[in-house]
């Protein structure tokens, strides 16, 4: 269960923007079981339907999409910069199955994870085509 949140919105930050930050925040701290929408709504003391417009205003996506996204980067680090097995990744970024994962793996960065780790970093960070690359953590929104 999430605790609550304490953390106020900067001065001059919008609300949806601080909205968006803190979920995130609340998303990524384990993505391998994440709270639902209507959890993070209840702790960001917001309704759903605000929670989710500020996130698709403030990234593009969905939730599911985000969340996707989030384990494909997690995925993506993890994978070129600790020695850990495949399947000890997939389940560390939410999926049941070392299959599941390789498939949307591939389908998102163009490669089956084992390929991607067999190239350099600086290869396999510059080498993934579409939207989701590899990227350091990103501070706010």
């Amino acid at each position: 269960m999430l605790q609550s949140v304490s953390a106020q919105p900067q001065p001059g930050e919008p609300v949806d923007q601080y909205l968006v930050r803190m979920m995130k925040q609340m998303l990524v701290t384990d993505l391998s079981n994440p709270p639902q929408l209507g959890e993070l709504a209840d702790k960001l003391q917001t309704s759903k339907k605000r929670l989710s417009r500020a996130l698709r205003l403030g990234t593009g996506m969905t939730l599911p999409q985000y969340l996707r996204e989030e384990r494909m980067r997690r995925a993506q680090r993890l994978l070129t910069q600790t020695s850990l097995p495949v399947a000890v990744i997939a389940r560390e970024v939410g999926f049941s199955s070392v299959a599941n994962f390789s498939h949307a793996f591939r389908q998102q960065v163009g490669m089956p994870p084992s390929a991607f780790r067999k190239q350099s970093p600086l290869e396999a960070l510059t080498s993934i085509e579409g939207a989701l690359q590899w990227a350091p953590e990103r501070d706010g929104v």
